[in-house]
């Protein structure tokens, strides 16, 4: 089985003290850079998904009262 790697790769000059303290950090916990920021960006899309899916469920839950005789409510 062969395993496609995909390879990002981010300019953080603009950004220079993130730059700063994510290379604080690494050194500090005695990890990588990179392990901090996958960590990083798997808690971010775990939130931003927690989200989605109380949408999806409030979308759904709401989805019965869009119908012709509940607009009449929609007005008030």
């Amino acid at each position: 089985m062969v395993t496609t790697r995909h390879q990002v790769t981010f300019d953080f000059g603009d950004h220079p003290r993130l730059l700063d303290v994510l290379k604080m950090m690494a050194a500090r916990e005695r990890t990588t850079q990179k392990a901090i920021v996958v960590d990083a960006l798997t808690a971010y899309f775990a939130h931003k998904q927690e989200n989605l899916a109380l949408l999806v469920a409030a979308d759904k839950a709401f989805a019965e009262w869009d119908n012709e005789e509940d607009r009449v409510y929609d007005s008030l």
